[in-house]
């Protein structure tokens, strides 16, 4: 059996945003534009409608919570009526409120949808002639303020206080010598969409190539992400072979251009001209 996450707030108050950093292979979006302009063309935005709108919404996501998907649910659901509907529909909701002061989200709004509203031009529209019902029952509905608070610490948020699992970890082995920008695009890629990561560290002897020792590289990694719950740091043996299993299931992590041109070893070099430089300043 799946779970729902329902993100609901003010028009460009970062629903999808917060939405997309929720999904992983498991999950399913449902957002409220997508369904908009394919499921629920025939609806319009009175009261009326956009509960239709949300009551359809839901039903998907307690079906495809029962074939064992979760979803993660992002619609305005301005009605506390509509948000009492989707709790008896939907077997495990949890809601969030994203939050965002309406000037903020008038400055998101790239299509320009609060200047028409305010100009007459879109009607019904939510936070200018249509209500938003902040919910009373805060203990039921956890708050996250996109205006003060980064994505990032949005998502941990979401994940901590719901106990939402981290999706199965991925695993990326290296001798991290040294761990640079190149590794961390990599890895964040990841890390900041919820996913688990596992940073397994080669106990690799020390050379001019391997200058710093394995516990070293594991004390840098985990300051690195010291704030992330999903990311875990080990050292492993070093490796001869890597085999991998009939059935197992992996998937390669696509490498841009310019982060496979980063070599650890020109950067190791400046290291040694800069230490060279630095000795040679100290000796004068």
């Amino acid at each position: 059996m799946g779970e729902t996450t329902w993100l609901f707030g003010l028009p460009c108050s970062g629903k999808t945003t917060l939405a997309e950093g929720l999904v992983g292979p498991k999950t399913i979006h449902l957002d409220g534009d997508f369904l908009r302009d394919t499921l629920n063309t025939d609806l319009g935005f009175l009261k009326a409608d956009r509960t239709e709108n949300l009551r359809r919404a839901a039903g998907m996501a307690e079906v495809l919570n029962k074939q064992g998907f979760d979803v993660v649910a992002s619609f305005i659901t301005p009605y506390e009526s509509q948000r009492e509907m989707i709790r008896e529909k939907v077997s495990d909701v949890a809601f969030v409120h994203v939050k965002a002061p309406i000037d903020v989200c008038e400055e998101r709004d790239v299509k320009g949808m609060y200047e028409q509203a305010r100009k007459g031009k879109i009607k019904n529209f939510t936070g200018i002639d249509a209500p938003f019902e902040v919910p009373e029952q805060e203990e039921d509905v956890l708050e996250v303020q996109t205006a003060t608070h980064s994505k990032k610490e949005n998502l941990k948020e979401i994940n901590m206080e719901l106990n939402r699992k981290p999706e199965p970890s991925h695993v990326f082995l290296g001798r991290w010598q040294p761990f640079h920008d190149g590794h961390r695009t990599i890895i964040d890629s990841v890390a900041d969409n919820r996913k688990g990561v596992v940073i397994a560290i080669r106990d690799t002897e020390l050379s001019e190539k391997n200058p710093f020792t394995a516990q070293e590289r594991k004390e840098l990694i985990k300051n690195v992400y010291s704030s992330y719950q999903n990311v875990k740091v080990m050292i492993v043996p070093d490796i001869d072979t890597v085999a991998i299993g009939r059935r197992v299931g992996y998937s390669v992590v696509s490498v841009p251009e310019k982060i496979a041109e980063i070599s650890g070893t020109k950067i190791r070099q400046e290291y040694e001209e800069y230490e060279l430089l630095a000795g040679a300043h100290l000796s004068d």
